[in-house]
């Protein structure tokens, strides 16, 4: 290893060794009592919530692998932050107003107290298992970007992931939702300022943004692409559908939301997160179609790593891989956060004869330290997967369809029942997961039709959402509507009669940033 690559390394553990520290320090007071832990206490404002969900939502995964999506397709590789930053102000609009409200505690309460307790627990073996499974792509994108920057060797894979997850895993099980938000809220400036820093050195390079657009601007300058592509403009319905469980019910993005101090914030919060993915051009479309001109061949997951090594000098490159693992860590210690408080709040509640909320806690802590543990292991594992970006997204996207299916038709239908919701599910989440398995695995490929095979993921998704929703609203029409109790959660009004909005000028109204973010996402997809 020469000097330049000893600096940048040393810049890296420096930042590990000190946001680790200050993550545990930071979460020490609310740790002790379930509230404080799973929730920070109910704390926190809207710029707080809308960073620390930015930060959440752009993990090294998109990094990495969203960079070499964006060599071969350009724009159009974003699209999932587009169109995910709308949902997410949708849901600031729509749902978020009923979980304040409500006074969640976690997002599968909803279901229980919309549908039944056999809801809430689906839903929370479902997450349970999906984020078993994703834990370990965060560790293997990481450990990938820090052997790509370094040029080591991949022997070495095992030791980066365990660095990354004993780093992530001592202020997340810890501290708590608290350590977690307080860290996105410094490392989402880290991961900004260095990916904008890889943006613009990378188009002087490349000789610039018009010169790119003369060359490439057919094929990497457009939004909508025809089919064929990686991500064709017929996907784009199904990226939507995939984004609404993200924005409308996803624990580990709308936990931080649960710890709004009030109605307004949460709002604002969420608003605020989907302003910010418009820098998705810059972060991750800009620097693939600059590797479209640096390196024509594809260099897949590893064209992040390879332009931050090639193009910045020593010390910059250091501060830029320490974003890009700020990324990973704000991404991996969010899943951990919700998966503890799924299986301590959500679980724990539904097994035990006389659930104890001290033992509670424990058994959150427990849980987080052994996902943490289990994805430091697996990750090597996931080299063998392909296109690591891809995978995730069929994974999270057909595997907790019926989830969303169920808050979504939950939210504004009054007709569907806890046995729709049971039926779609029990028997979605199987369908989800079998057709995963059987697209992703080349020994099972040959018993699906291969036209259907052939299809994008997200051209399939839609009919998923409709079988789903089939079920949902078949069954329930098929038996008893729901009760006046299971119903009353929509119309939930917070105890203190208050929303946070009162008395603040017009320029502070949520309408008004709302109307502005509809128009400039509009004139985005114009532009392009």
């Amino acid at each position: 290893m020469n000097s330049d690559q000893t600096l940048d390394l040393t810049l890296v553990l420096l930042y590990l060794v000190g946001i680790t520290g200050y993550g545990i320090w930071a979460g020490r007071k609310e740790s002790s009592t379930t509230e404080g832990y799973f929730l920070g206490g109910r704390k926190f404002g809207w710029f707080v919530v809308g960073a620390s969900l930015f930060a959440t939502n752009m993990s090294i995964t998109q990094f990495m692998s969203a960079g070499g999506l964006a060599h071969e397709i350009g724009l159009a590789s974003i699209n999932n932050d587009l169109i995910g930053g709308l949902l997410l102000a949708v849901s600031a609009m729509c749902f978020v107003p009923i979980y304040i409200r409500s006074r969640l505690f976690t997002m599968p309460e909803f279901l229980e107290r919309r549908y039944s307790k056999g809801a809430r627990q689906i839903f929370g073996w479902v997450y349970l298992v999906q984020s078993i499974l994703q834990q370990p792509s965060g560790y293997f994108i990481g450990g990938l970007a820090i052997l790509g920057l370094f040029d080591l060797s991949p022997d070495l894979l095992p030791i980066a992931c365990i660095i990354i997850g004993v780093t992530v895993g001592s202020y997340a099980v810890i501290g708590g939702l608290t350590s977690v938000v307080k860290t996105d809220v410094i490392q989402v400036f880290l991961l900004i300022g260095g990916g904008l820093a890889v943006s613009f050195i990378g188009l002087n390079k490349a000789g610039g943004w018009s010169a790119l657009a003369g060359e490439f601007g057919a094929t990497h300058f457009e939004l909508l692409l025809p089919r064929g592509t990686a991500m064709p403009w017929t996907a784009t319905l199904g990226i939507a559908l995939h984004s609404c469980y993200f924005a409308f019910c996803s624990i580990h993005i709308l936990q931080r939301v649960l710890g709004a101090k009030d109605e307004y914030n949460a709002r604002m919060g969420m608003l605020f997160s989907g302003w910010l993915k418009f820098l998705a051009i810059p972060l991750f479309a800009i620097p693939g179609i600059v590797a479209m001109k640096l390196y024509p061949e594809s260099l897949g997951d590893a064209t992040y790593a390879m332009l931050v090594r090639d193009l910045l000098p020593a010390g910059l490159s250091g501060i830029v891989l320490a974003g890009m693992i700020a990324a990973l860590m704000s991404s991996a210690d969010s899943n951990v956060n919700a998966m503890s408080s799924v299986v301590a709040m959500d679980i724990y509640p539904t097994v035990a004869k006389k659930p104890n909320q001290a033992f509670a806690l424990k058994l959150g802590k427990w849980a987080s330290a052994s996902i943490v543990a289990f994805g430091v292991l697996v990750a090597p594992y996931y080299q063998h997967l392909g296109g690591i970006y891809l995978f995730i997204l069929r994974l999270g996207g057909f595997l907790l369809m019926p989830v969303g299916v169920c808050f979504i038709l939950g939210r504004f239908s009054r007709r569907v029942n806890q046995h729709g919701a049971f039926a779609c599910l029990g028997l979605g989440s199987l369908l989800g997961l079998a057709y995963v398995l059987f697209t992703s695995m080349p020994p099972l490929k040959p018993f699906l039709p291969e036209w259907f095979v052939a299809m994008h993921f997200y051209e399939v998704l839609p009919f998923f959402f409709l079988l789903n929703g089939a079920m949902l609203f078949g069954v329930s029409w098929l038996t008893a509507p729901p009760t006046a109790e299971q119903l009353s959660v929509l119309t939930a009004v917070d105890p203190s009669g208050r929303t946070g909005a009162e008395g603040r000028p017009v320029w502070q109204s949520f309408d008004l940033w709302f109307g502005l973010f509809c128009g400039a996402l509009g004139l985005t997809y114009i532009a392009f």
